[in-house]
């Protein structure tokens, strides 16, 4: 069956049921990431983080609570969520609530862009989705399609700050009704879409790129060599 919109959404909220071991060559740029990140990560749910450099060098973890050698404290139990006939996530248990946002919050590393990637569950509505197709990146089934963030956007982390499409939707996420954009965000110029993809088997945000924008806005790819 050819991937829907809906179906699109659904593999996004997915992610924390999919996979629970990930082998990754994540790459990304533009002026929101570490100059020339290119580095090659094990990641084991709830909180397993090991990061090699692109020259070997072992990269410190963000949280104190983290394995460095990429092996969970414990084994990855998540809540139970209500599934599709085709076995994706139809809901979310405590969707939209802390429990529900930041479960995959033992595997940060920099920033929560890295979290929403592993965890698209923000791509999963508010979201138009164009030009769908089915692609492999790394060798792997994934879908890909034009993302632009439409008004309702509730990304991990907003603000301007860590959400996985900057737009003015994504900055206006954590402001009030009527409230102005921070000073900021006054005139940017965001792109105008996205072009992403998401690996099938896990949910992972396998490529992102800015469409439109200042040319400078990140990107990231991922290659995954193995999951479970």
């Amino acid at each position: 069956m050819r991937p829907t919109a809906d179906s699109f959404h659904a593999l996004a909220r997915s992610s924390p049921w999919r996979w629970t071991s990930l082998h990754v060559r994540h790459r990304r740029g533009g002026e929101a990431a570490s100059p020339g990140t290119d580095v090659e990560a094990w990641l084991t749910r709830p909180d397993g983080v090991r990061i090699l450099a692109a020259d070997g060098r072992s990269i410190s973890n963000s949280l104190g609570t983290q394995r460095a050698d990429g092996a969970a404290s414990g084994p990855w139990r998540p809540p139970v969520p209500t599934y599709r006939q085709d076995g994706l996530v139809a809901r979310r248990p405590g969707a939209g609530s802390a429990a529900d946002r930041y479960l995959d919050d033992g595997l940060f590393w920099e920033s929560y862009t890295w979290v929403a990637m592993l965890d698209p569950a923000e791509l999963s509505h508010h979201v138009r989705v164009e030009d769908l197709r089915e692609v492999e990146v790394a060798g792997r089934p994934a879908w890909r399609a034009r993302l632009t963030a439409e008004t309702g956007y509730a990304p991990l982390c907003g603000g301007d700050c860590c959400e996985l499409l900057r737009s003015e939707a994504g900055a206006r996420s954590d402001l009030a009704d009527g409230e102005d954009l921070p000073a900021r965000s006054a005139g940017v110029t965001w792109p105008e879409a996205y072009d992403a993809a998401l690996d099938v088997a896990t949910g992972v945000v396998v490529l992102l790129h800015p469409v439109g924008g200042t040319g400078r806005d990140l990107w990231l790819e991922n290659d995954i060599i193995a999951s479970a």
